[in-house]
């Protein structure tokens, strides 16, 4: 991955733990003074690394992983604060990544699990309908 790369990866994870769910190659841009076409390529170059997601047709971020651009009824709180994810398994991974307690809920809540201490209940299982090493076929459903 280039520097350039990497520093855009980077401000898009920040912006994403900072609560911004609408990233593009502008917003990118603008909070950091770089070159929009030079952010756009970045983006670009990102996605087809699987580093990260695009909405297709533009060149707003719609995954980086585990966080989601997009509402697809999968939530990770923790206080007052809720960040969309992508599916259960990354509604647990925003939890853990950011720190603290917090609930992770399934689509559009019907399924929750809080996350105290690092320990997460209750029990169960997260079945995932795709192999791992075929998610990038169907990124958007999987």
């Amino acid at each position: 991955m280039e520097p350039f790369d990497r520093s855009v990866r980077a401000h898009v994870y920040q912006l994403f733990a900072s609560g911004v769910t609408e990233i593009d190659a502008s917003r990118v841009s603008e909070s950091r003074g770089w070159n929009r076409k030079a952010v756009r390529a970045s983006l670009e170059r990102l996605e087809a690394e699987h580093r990260i997601a695009l909405l297709p047709g533009s060149d707003r971020v719609w995954m980086a992983h585990p966080f989601s651009g997009v509402d697809t009824g999968y939530r990770a709180h923790i206080g007052e604060r809720s960040w969309f994810a992508n599916c259960a398994w990354d509604a647990l991974a925003i939890v853990a990544l950011l720190g603290g307690d917090g609930t992770a809920t399934g689509r559009d809540g019907i399924v929750e699990w809080q996350i105290q201490n690092g320990v997460v209940s209750p029990n169960g299982l997260i079945h995932m309908l795709v192999p791992a090493a075929e998610f990038w076929a169907d990124i958007g459903f999987t």
